[in-house]
């Protein structure tokens, strides 16, 4: 019975693609792990050593030494011991081994009589596959050998789990690209509006002075992310950084009014305020902006033409909450379920022809979470509104 075969470069990426675990597809794509089993080969005096994973019914062969094969069916069995013991599994002599001796490489042509394995584990202890040596020879390893194969086991773990991390890493760098994108889009947007009004308003100063005003602000908020992708790109990235402080948030949402105007005026809608003298609250002002704007700007892309916005600071006993709420087309069951998801695209869609990167929403939940505060919405269905609060907890001045 022939178990064993050969599989092409260009076969072989195929089926790559109809892997069900990442993990295991991810790691087979990188052949870095020959010096391992070359090493462990060399060392414990065998011909043959071999890195396999698993995954379905197939047993892959990702880097062997002294073996051109890359896969064998794992029915009849690899020795699926190996993989499910605590400890290393051996057969000294696999011919009068009951274990093995029926089995087609130790019958057939292959001739295999040695054979001697340790299971890789991930930090969480999940099954990846089997380092393992073999001889057609009968054989047996020393207690120093089986060191040995223990310790290159654990390299070939520690190899899957810097490929791992070094993916991870990349996939973060790739979010703050996406996150920084999402957050320029908004004062670039609100540029050619104000120019615009510039165009419109040629005869009336006081009018190009309110906008240039505007321009500043949008462009210093432009600069502000741009130094912050910079900064990002030089810290341990991972997690929010804040710069907290006591900070009145009364300031805040009077200044993302101001910079959310121009576009809210382009759909004729109007922004309505309900703010206190003061909301004190322990925080990141750039971050907080950030959430705000996000909310206020979605709700300008949402709601239809004409219609009013209400942004609302309340003071509790220990508690700042802003609400921002629209008469758009409102939330349905499955968008409440999906509303901080990354790049998740709801029900409702943009009515004056803006894009969405399904970003907004998790950066809010994000920058929230950081500062331990709450997040959620509220809206009684489709074509009702909807109204988003975040809570924070107060500080005094």
């Amino acid at each position: 019975m022939q178990v064993v075969r050969k599989i092409e470069s260009s076969q072989r990426v195929k089926k790559l693609k109809t892997l069900k675990n990442p993990e295991v597809a991810d790691v087979l794509q990188d052949n870095n792990l020959d010096n391992i089993t070359r090493m462990a080969a060399q060392i414990l005096e065998v011909p043959i050593a071999i890195i396999s994973l698993i995954e379905g019914d197939k047993v892959w062969f990702e880097s062997t030494y002294g073996l051109e094969v890359q896969e064998i069916e794992k029915n009849p069995g690899w020795f699926p011991s190996a993989i499910l013991g605590e400890s290393l599994y051996q057969v000294e002599n696999a011919a009068l081994d009951m274990r093995t001796k029926n089995h087609p490489l130790v019958k057939g042509d292959f001739g295999l009589r040695f054979y001697s394995a340790i299971a890789l584990r991930d930090r969480n202890g999940h099954n990846l596959g089997t380092l393992s040596i073999i001889d057609k020879k009968p054989r047996s390893l020393n207690r120093q050998q089986q060191t040995i194969l223990r310790e290159f086991g654990e390299l070939a773990v520690q190899h899957f789990s810097l490929k791992r991390e070094m993916k991870n890493a990349v996939k973060h760098q790739h979010q703050i690209l996406h996150i920084t994108a999402h957050d320029l889009k908004n004062p670039i947007s609100v540029m050619p509006l104000l120019a615009d009004m510039i165009l419109m308003n040629k005869a009336n100063p006081k009018a190009i002075e309110e906008i240039a005003r505007q321009l500043k602000s949008a462009g210093k908020r432009m600069n502000r992310i741009v130094n912050g992708l910079l900064e990002t790109a030089r810290e341990e990235t991972g997690r929010v950084q804040l710069r907290l402080k006591p900070m009145d948030l009364v300031p805040v949402v009077k200044k993302v009014i101001r910079s959310n105007k121009t576009m809210a005026r382009s759909k004729n809608q109007v922004i309505k305020t309900f703010l206190p003298d003061e909301g004190m609250v322990f925080g990141d002002p750039l971050k907080l902006t950030e959430v705000l704007d996000n909310l206020v700007n979605n709700a300008i892309k949402y709601s239809p033409t004409g219609k009013e916005i209400h942004v609302k600071l309340e003071e509790g006993p220990e508690t700042i909450t802003i609400c921002v709420k629209d008469f758009g087309p409102g939330l349905t069951v499955d968008d409440m379920k999906n509303l901080f998801r990354k790049f998740t695209s709801l029900s409702a869609q943009p009515t004056g022809g803006e894009t969405s990167t399904g970003l907004g929403l998790s950066i809010v939940k994000q920058l929230v979470d950081a500062h331990r505060g709450k997040v959620y919405a509220n809206s009684e269905g489709k074509g009702k509104g909807s109204e988003f609060i975040v809570e924070l907890a107060r500080c005094e001045a």
